[in-house]
């Protein structure tokens, strides 16, 4: 028999790796439909970022090797399939997936490659199966071969219907895997339909094709089996969750099965972009079993010259201002994403933007990301570069929250935008060092009540005190300082692509730079804050509310030490003011001795548990201050 191995590597963290859902879809496809089944063996998945001999000894006399290639895995790939070239010449070596460009430009580049594949990978590889074992290529859609010394590109085609595929869990696929490794934890991928109709510019992901659904009996035979196999965590693949009905069903099942059994005990959708009651009722439902991080209002970008250039159209800002509001009435974390570099977006449009979203209701979180050219999505058509004058760069893959990586056997790269007709270099640089210094002190809470306070009190906008901030930190001498300034010298040597944060102290894990910058803030609140006290002053808040302010902000920011933080007295009604405001309402600050203690059940012994749950863990969810259920006035 001929065997077939699968490669989809993926990087661990703490002994966590994902099941390879992709190369299993086509093993259980092929295992059923295959016409020349009796002439193939489905030998192992490689799915661990081992090192390459490792891997390399794992494939014996190989017929073919498929590789799943993705941005965290491309030039992994490359290098051991040209390995697996040079010791078995005659194994047909096939690549596909997202970082596969459909122009078939790899057969160009890597000489070892004999077979690219396009588009949804499971009647494509059975076709291709069953062509080897009989009549060859030619009548195979989707593919680039190579045949007497030229190159073939058969017809793209898609494909509408996906009532009769089988689950690669619920078939047994992995049962071996999950087998053999005792004592590993498995995360998976749950996907309940495919498609998008939406047609952003930047993303590959099934843009503009219609959603066509799995059997909602496969779905529920799925979640069966990952609450079975005891499965922590749980990504699902849908573009839109929560745009179906049926999508209520689905999420009343998981919270079901983790009742029963614990798992899955994570669950996390991209939710469907313009949120409805429909979302809510899902968010609400997963959010009282702790299964979701919250709910995502993802924006990209707030400038009307971008979102015409992207074939976007968000929300509008009442709607997302009421939702907001909804959502923090009913204790629902939420949180909003932008994307840096799209074409259009100028520094100020960018960063009136983040400040736009906090205006709106959006205190508890923003992301910001870089914009990532995917080979498949229109932004990377070479008419599409040139129109917007967009520059692109080669930076080394950027491994967020995860160990250092000493002596890396193959650097991953990926692909960026770094200016655009719009957006220079140095705007560039300027938008990601205001984004983290909005990101670190309000989002994450460090002088998030002191901007609220000047806010609402009209003495100045959020755009204008952060803006100010960080001119005092970057015209400054302290510590703050020497964080923003090597921020801003590895933005400057982008080419590095060295864009985070390590400190030992905090564990052998990388950081976005607002998180790096908050986790040493907060340990060591006295340093901070007094290099922070000039800045505020300038306000001309009335001496005895200055202090009483900067006491409660202090308060609020999350502690970590043995036991909760004692209680403190106030001689304003803080708690109540600060809240009020949170749900859109208000209420006035008024001179009210208050004692405000706090009874929480996230309590961190030290800096290292800090940051992991309260800071990487539970940054969405707003865990980096303290939430109202756990300031108790007494």
């Amino acid at each position: 028999m001929k065997k077939v191995y699968f490669v989809q590597v993926g990087f661990e963290f703490d002994g966590s790796v994902y099941l390879p859902y992709a190369s299993g879809t086509m093993i259980a496809y092929c295992e059923k439909y295959l016409s020349h089944k009796s002439e193939y063996e489905f030998a192992d998945i490689i799915y661990r970022r081992e090192p390459l001999k490792d891997a390399l000894e794992k494939i014996k006399d190989p017929f073919l090797v498929a590789f799943s290639c993705s941005v965290w895995n491309m030039e992994y790939n490359k290098t051991l399939a040209s390995l697996i070239k040079e010791r078995y010449s005659k194994a047909l070596i096939v690549f596909g997936g997202h970082s596969v460009d459909e122009k078939g430009t790899l057969l160009d580049s890597e000489d070892y490659i004999d077979i690219l594949m396009f588009g949804e990978g499971e009647r494509v590889m059975c076709a291709m199966l069953d062509g080897l074992a009989s009549d060859g290529l030619a009548n195979v859609r989707n593919i680039v071969y190579r045949e007497n010394g030229g190159i073939v590109k058969t017809p793209r085609e898609y494909y509408d219907d996906l009532s009769g595929y089988p689950s690669p869990y619920t078939t047994g696929v992995f049962d071996r895997i999950i087998g053999s490794n005792t004592g590993m934890e498995f995360l998976c991928v749950l996907e309940t339909n495919r498609g998008c109709p939406y047609n952003c510019s930047y993303c590959d992901w099934c843009a503009g094709r219609k959603v066509r659904h799995f059997p909602i009996e496969k779905v529920m035979a799925e979640i069966e089996w990952l609450s079975a196999n005891k499965i922590t965590y749980c990504f699902c693949a849908d573009s839109n969750f929560g745009m179906f009905e049926r999508d209520v069903s689905i999420a009343e099942k998981l919270i079901e099965k983790k009742k029963e059994t614990g798992y899955p005990q994570v669950f996390r959708p991209c939710y469907e972009k313009n949120s409805d009651e429909r979302v809510y009722k899902i968010c609400s439902e997963l959010n009282s079993v702790g299964m979701d991080k919250g709910a995502t209002f993802a924006y990209q970008t707030l400038s009307p010259e971008a979102l015409k250039n992207i074939g976007r159209k968000n929300l509008t800002a009442e709607h997302f201002a009421n939702l907001i509001r909804k959502y923090n009435e009913a204790g629902i974390p939420t949180y909003s994403e932008l994307i840096l570099g799209l074409p259009g977006e100028t520094a100020e449009s960018f960063c009136r933007g983040i400040c736009r979203l906090i205006e709106n209701g959006q205190h508890n979180s923003i992301s910001v990301y870089h914009c990532e050219m995917l080979p498949n999505s229109d932004m990377a058509q070479d008419d599409y570069i040139e129109k917007h004058g967009i520059e692109v760069i080669k930076v080394k893959f950027n491994h967020i929250h995860s160990a250092i990586k000493k002596n890396e056997e193959v650097q991953e790269y990926s692909y960026l935008v770094r200016s655009t007709a719009t957006l220079s270099r140095d705007d560039w640089v300027f938008s990601n060092l205001f984004s983290i210094c909005v990101q670190c002190f309000h989002s994450l809470g460090v002088l998030r009540l002191f901007a609220i306070y000047l806010y609402e009190t009209g003495k100045v906008s959020y755009y204008d005190f952060y803006m100010d901030l960080l001119n005092f930190i970057m015209n400054g001498s302290g510590r703050l300082n020497t964080l923003w300034s090597m921020f801003r010298q590895k933005y400057d040597s982008s080419l590095e692509g060295d864009w985070n944060y390590f400190n030992e102290k905090f564990g052998n894990v990388t950081w976005f730079f607002e998180e790096g910058a908050f986790i040493e803030i907060c340990d060591n609140l006295d340093l901070f804050y007094g290099e922070l006290e000039p800045f505020l002053k300038k306000y001309d808040i009335e001496e005895e509310l200055f202090g009483q302010l900067l006491a409660y902000q202090r308060f609020f920011i999350r502690k970590f030490g043995e036991e909760p933080p004692e209680p403190q007295q106030f001689e304003y009604n803080f708690k109540e003011y600060f809240s009020e405001f949170m749900k859109g309402s208000r209420v006035p600050l008024i001179r009210e001795r208050s004692t405000y203690g706090i009874e929480t059940q996230s309590v961190y012994k030290d800096i290292k548990e800090f940051a992991k749950n309260a800071v990487w863990f539970g940054r969405r969810r707003g865990m980096t201050v303290y939430h109202d259920g756990e300031i108790i006035k007494k």
